[in-house]
């Protein structure tokens, strides 16, 4: 359902289009107005810049940066449990590495207790 299309001016000579749109709200029994941001009106072309609803221009290009370069967000119940198990075994491995690193940590630290007591006070 595509309502009206609204432009105005800003200050600073921005000019915005938004879409009105008009719904019935049958509980309050009265009409309720809702305006979305389409993005920037461009006079030069006559045409909408879409923006991300923060009044800044999208690229033609814009993705958004991943946290990894190769991960991609589970879609399915499926997906999503292989991704859990993964962190899961991903996890149990980073904790045996910290058990083996603690345990000669604290060797290290008893042989240098040794060695404190082993050598006469000057």
């Amino acid at each position: 359902m595509a309502g009206n299309i609204t432009y105005v001016k800003q200050k600073s000579g921005v000019i915005y289009a938004y879409e009105n749109l008009g719904t019935w709200d049958p509980v309050n029994k009265k009409k309720i107005c809702r305006r979305k941001l389409l993005g920037r009106f461009n006079p030069e072309t006559g045409e909408i810049e879409p923006t991300d609803n923060r009044n800044k221009r999208l690229k033609k290009e814009y993705v958004p940066e991943p946290y990894e370069k190769d991960y991609k967000m589970p879609r399915t119940v499926k997906e999503r449990g292989e991704e859990i198990l993964r962190l899961l075994k991903e996890l149990y491995e980073l904790k045996a590495s910290y058990a083996a690193l603690d345990k000669k940590y604290r060797a290290i630290l008893g042989k240098m207790a040794d060695a404190e007591k082993s050598q006469p006070n000057e």
